[in-house]
C-alpha cells in the first residue's frame, strides 16, 4: 500500500503532459515489475485512424518518448489492426490479452481519456509474463485517475474553454517543443525499442527533413455577427469552425485559438503546395459550410513557413502579415507570405526576436 501512495504522490509533482505520460508508464513499471509500459494515443488522419505510441518506458526504466507532430504517419499500426486495444478503448474497461508476439507474455490493456477538453483517446498496455491480478488492476485504476486528474488540470490550462483548442499560452511552449528542442533523433519508426542501458534517460523520436507551417486564420466580418446575432451566437460559430479546423486538419495538427476570431494551426508538410492544399481545404470546407440562423461565412488564411531560426513572433508575425493581404484583397482566400514575398508584395523592416521580415 506504501508503494503505491508513493507513485500516487509522485505523479502529482509533474508540471506537463509529457513527464506526466512518463511518470504514469514508470510507476506501473514499479508497481508491478513488467517487461514494458506503453502509453498509446489515437491520431487521425481525416477517417485514417492510427496508434501513435506516446511513450514507452523498458524495464531499465528507458524513457522513449515520440511527439504526434514529427511521427511519421503512414508508418502507424492502423486502428483496426489491433483488436485488443481497440476493444479496450470502446469498452473502457481492463482487458488481458495474450500476446502473439511473444510467447509466454501479456499484455495488460487499460483505457485512457486524456482530458475532458479535447476528449484524446488512448490506451495503456503492459507487457508482462502474466496477467494482471484484480487487486493489482486496482491499483492500476487509482493512479489513473490521478493521472486523468491531472491531465484535466493542464487542460484548463492550456486550452480555450469555448472551443477546447490549445490556447495563446501553450503556443510558445509547443512551438519550442516541436522545433527547439535539442537531442532529437533524426531517424527510426515510432514503437522501435531504443537501447541505451542508462536509466532515467528520456529519448524522442523525429523524422528526418521535417517542413513545418504554420497557419493563421481570421473569420470575415465576425464583428458583423456579433453585432448582428448576438455574442451566444457568435460564440456557437466559433466552436462550429473548431470543429470545421479540427475535420480539416490531421489529428497530429496543432490547432490553436489565439482569441475573438482568430485561429493558429502548425503542420508538418513536405513541400509549399501540400501545405496551401491542406489549408484551401479548410478555407473551402468553410465557404461550403452552412452555419445556422448566420449562413454562410468565409475566413482569410495566412501561410508561412516555419524557418530554422525563427521565434514564435517572427513566424506569426509573416502569416498575420499574410492574413491581412488576404482581407486587403477580397477576403475569402489564402495568402502565402513566400510568394507574396517572392513578388514583392509584401516588405516589412520590422525585427521580431532578432529576425528581420523583408
Amino acid at each position: 500500500m506504501q508503494l503505491l501512495v508513493d507513485q500516487i504522490v509522485s505523479l502529482t509533482e509533474h508540471r506537463d503532459r509529457e513527464s506526466l505520460d512518463a511518470g504514469l508508464a514508470t510507476s506501473f513499471m514499479t508497481l508491478f515489475k513488467p517487461e514494458k509500459v506503453v502509453i498509446y494515443s489515437v491520431v487521425s488522419d481525416a477517417k485514417d485512424q492510427r496508434w501513435l505510441p506516446l511513450t514507452l518506458v523498458s524495464s531499465d526504466l528507458t524513457v522513449e518518448k515520440y511527439s504526434p507532430m514529427h511521427a511519421d504517419f503512414r508508418s502507424l499500426e492502423p486502428l483496426a489492426d489491433s483488436a485488443h486495444r481497440s476493444q479496450c478503448l470502446n469498452s473502457k474497461i481492463p482487458v488481458d490479452v495474450a500476446s502473439t508476439e511473444q510467447k509466454g507474455q501479456t499484455i495488460n490493456c487499460l483505457a485512457f481519456m486524456a482530458d475532458s477538453l479535447s476528449e484524446e483517446l488512448g490506451v495503456i498496455e503492459i507487457h508482462a509474463k502474466r496477467q494482471l491480478s484484480a487487486t493489482e488492476h486496482e491499483a492500476a485504476q487509482r493512479v489513473l485517475r490521478v493521472y486523468r486528474n491531472m491531465q484535466s488540470m493542464f487542460a484548463y490550462s492550456e486550452r480555450d474553454a469555448l472551443t477546447g483548442l490549445l490556447n495563446r499560452k501553450s503556443f510558445d511552449d509547443s512551438f519550442y517543443k516541436a522545433f527547439r528542442e535539442p537531442g532529437l533523433l533524426s531517424a527510426g519508426t515510432p514503437g522501435t525499442a531504443i537501447a541505451t542501458g542508462k536509466k532515467n534517460q528520456s529519448k524522442r523520436r523525429v523524422e528526418s527533413s521535417e517542413v513545418f507551417w504554420l497557419a493563421m486564420v481570421d473569420i470575415d466580418h465576425f464583428k458583423n455577427v456579433n453585432d448582428k446575432y448576438g455574442h451566444q451566437i457568435g460564440d456557437e460559430v466559433l466552436i462550429l469552425v473548431a470543429r470545421i479546423l479540427k475535420i480539416t486538419f490531421r489529428g497530429y495538427d496543432r490547432i490553436y485559438r489565439f482569441g475573438g476570431e482568430e485561429f493558429v494551426i502548425l503542420l508538418r508538410c513536405p513541400d509549399h503546395a501540400t501545405a496551401l492544399n491542406a489549408v484551401e481545404r479548410f478555407r473551402t470546407a468553410m465557404e461550403n459550410f452552412e452555419f445556422p440562423q448566420v449562413g454562410k461565412i468565409t475566413a482569410s488564411v495566412g501561410l508561412s513557413e516555419i524557418r530554422a531560426s525563427d521565434t514564435p513572433e517572427a513566424a506569426c508575425v509573416r502569416a498575420d502579415q499574410a492574413v491581412y493581404f488576404a482581407k486587403r484583397n477580397g477576403r475569402n482566400q489564402v495568402s502565402s507570405f513566400s510568394e507574396l514575398e517572392k513578388k514583392g508584395l509584401l516588405q516589412s523592416d520590422v525585427k521580431v526576436g532578432g529576425v528581420e521580415l523583408f
